[in-house]
């Protein structure tokens, strides 16, 4: 994946996990949790379209919470789970890189949160929804797909609140497109896939 020159120097800034011992990992990780989950509570206002008294974050929790329990923890991979939770941090929380940055995230974790990012810029929903699957397919990414699978598998639990048409929306071609574009990930990542088809298969 190409990056612009301001944000690999970013990433070359951050916080790694290289060199650390598992215990130094594990430490790490309780004390970013924490971090990463009131930011979450801070940042992310406001209530679910169409589910009154449906914090927002409550989404992110519910994602991260998904992403651990599918993984398959014979390697934890704890950049992979804050990245989790803090997937919509900078789209709908607010909150920059840099930010993230200071706050001791990882490179690691922040590279999966832009891939999960939608560009605020582009006006239109759709356009920016396509824009975002399309930088993860140029990334293939397996992670960061497992974030999206976990994602959109929570935002079609949720799906009633929706207009008809955006339900229909997601039912119909959100979720059938990223199943066709995950059919590759095999091994451990298959449950991730399993995840969202078995949702819609529930929901429809």
């Amino acid at each position: 994946m190409t990056y612009t020159k301001e944000f690999q120097e970013l990433l070359n800034n951050t916080k790694s996990v290289k060199g650390m011992t598992l215990t130094e990992y594990w430490e790490y990780f309780e004390k970013m949790e924490p971090i990463a989950k009131a930011l979450v509570q801070e940042k992310i206002k406001g209530e679910r379209k169409g589910l009154p008294g449906e914090h927002n974050y409550m989404h992110s929790i519910r994602v991260y919470d998904a992403v651990k329990r599918l993984h398959h923890w014979d390697d934890p991979d704890l950049e992979l789970f804050l990245a989790a939770l803090l997937h919509d941090i900078v789209e709908d929380g607010g909150v920059s890189f840099k930010e993230l940055v200071a706050l001791g995230f990882t490179g690691r974790t922040i590279e999966l949160i832009r891939l999960c990012t939608h560009d605020m810029s582009i006006e239109n929903k759709t356009e920016r929804w396509t824009l975002m699957v399309a930088k993860l397919i140029e990334a293939r990414d397996e992670e960061a797909w497992y974030i999206k699978l976990c994602d959109l598998a929570d935002n079609l639990t949720q799906a009633h609140g929706l207009s008809e048409e955006n339900r229909r929306f997601m039912v119909e071609v959100k979720v059938p497109l990223l199943l066709r574009l995950t059919d590759w990930i095999d091994g451990y990542g298959k449950k991730y896939h399993h995840h969202l088809k078995t949702t819609l298969e529930i929901k429809k």
